[in-house]
């Protein structure tokens, strides 16, 4: 049942959605051969609209390229973020399409967008000191730290710099990726924050995912006695032998079955389409079959999870559509 409409909410697009889709849209540009080149060319063209409307709708609160959510957001008691002000976490999905789009096309105002949004990750996200670290908070604001959010941050900074040949960038994405490989716990797997007391999660899913996907265009650069190769081949065995059901069922957490949730599955499509592994392709296909089996609508939209008692069929547009087109588009792009 919606009630938004009757408290007065109106409908608003979420940058961070809008950043998915776009995504997407460039992956079936890419993997569009000659004989369907008109949809391909269609699909260039939405992915460029969509770019546009996050250029336009870039963070007001800083003058760099940055986004944030389009509603007010209480994290728990670690932080309030204000709607619009940004974080590093949804920068990153926001930028991530423009380099997509500059790779693909050597648009340079695209490559502009990316590096902008690098600077804000590299001089305007707050920082603490971890470990001997200095690590990225969440937002500006706050000083809680994430080990996903330095990730993805660290996967883009890593990105941009390749591209630029900036050491500035390159140089930053070394040290928040050597405070990653240092975070990862001895089974393997990322507690969510550090401390790790201050998250409810334990080793869930799709963060894991997320460390995974970021951390893999690194790794695999290095050789294979490389702390974070070593890292990133240890993390894809946790996450692979702990994290999903013989079924293909995304668990929750390692030891946390219930609730299975379309973002867990989603990430795990991308997770696993990365390599060129047996074993990876064997597990994306199994959670795929599941998915479409379980959380998928013969409508055409895919549900947000089943949980203990029920299924949550709301077919949100950022949590479950936005993240199952990005995920289905790097899937068949794998194929």
């Amino acid at each position: 049942m919606n009630l938004r409409p009757y408290l007065g909410i109106p409908e608003q697009r979420n940058p961070k959605g809008i950043g998915l889709f776009a995504s997407a849209y460039l992956n079936e540009y890419e993997r569009a051969d000659e004989d369907e080149r008109a949809d391909g060319d269609a699909a260039l063209r939405e992915a460029e609209r969509l770019l546009e409307w996050l250029a336009d709708n870039r963070s007001p609160a800083f003058d760099r390229s940055s986004w944030g959510y389009n509603f007010d957001w209480q994290n728990s008691t670690k932080f309030y973020l204000p709607a619009t002000h940004p974080c590093g976490v949804v920068t990153v999905f926001c930028a991530r399409p423009f380099l997509r789009h500059y790779d693909l096309t050597g648009f340079d105002r695209s490559l502009e967008v990316a590096r902008d949004a690098a600077t804000f990750l590299l001089e305007d996200i707050g920082t603490e000191f971890v470990n001997g670290y200095e690590v990225l908070t969440y937002t500006p604001y706050d000083s809680y730290v994430a080990i996903n959010a330095n990730a993805l941050a660290a996967d883009l900074l890593w990105r941009v710099g390749r591209r630029l040949d900036e050491e500035r960038f390159l140089d930053r994405a070394r040290e928040l990726f050597a405070f990653v490989v240092d975070a990862q716990t001895e089974v393997g797997g990322w507690h969510y924050s550090v401390p790790a007391s201050d998250s409810h999660l334990g080793y869930d899913n799709f963060h894991t995912g997320f460390v995974l996907e970021s951390l893999s265009r690194y790794a695999r650069e290095k050789d294979a006695d490389h702390p974070a190769r070593e890292a990133y081949e240890c993390g894809m065995e946790f996450h692979r032998e702990n994290h999903f059901e013989t079924d293909g069922a995304p668990k929750f957490e390692d030891d946390q079955s219930r609730p299975y949730d379309v973002h867990a599955a989603a990430q795990a499509l991308i997770t696993f389409t990365r390599r060129d592994d047996p074993d990876d392709a064997a597990l994306a296909s199994t959670v795929l079959a599941w998915t479409l089996d379980r959380l998928y609508d013969s409508e055409g939209y895919f549900y947000r999870r089943i949980g203990r008692m029920r299924t949550d069929e709301t077919p949100y547009i950022r949590w479950s559509q936005g993240w199952m087109c990005l995920a289905l588009s790097e899937y068949l792009g794998g194929r």
